[in-house]
């Protein structure tokens, strides 16, 4: 199981979506959070997932980017706290960007 920490849009987090797993997670952070907002585009991402991958987005991240009310409803909030709980859940965590 993989904690893949992704913050940047665009090939960084394709990239890391075509080698995630079921087991694995996604947390957005920093820049990579604008991949939560729900359009169309980021929808078709967020919908070709396997089955049992969770995905997060940072709260003070969206927060400080004015989308905390633009994310997509399969995508959890997490805070600091949560994050570093995930850190300890997941065997390794890979950094995308």
């Amino acid at each position: 199981m993989i904690l893949h920490t992704v913050n940047k849009t665009g090939d960084c987090l394709l990239r890391c979506l075509s080698m995630a797993s079921q087991d694995d997670a996604v947390l957005l952070i920093e820049d990579g959070v604008y991949a939560a907002i729900d359009n169309s585009a980021n929808q078709f991402t967020w919908t070709s997932l396997p089955t049992g991958m969770s995905c997060y987005a940072l709260v003070d991240d969206l927060a400080a980017r004015g989308i905390s009310d633009k994310m997509l409803a399969q995508i959890s909030p997490v805070d600091w706290a949560l994050f570093v709980s995930l850190t300890a859940e997941y065997d390794k965590v890979i950094s995308w960007g």
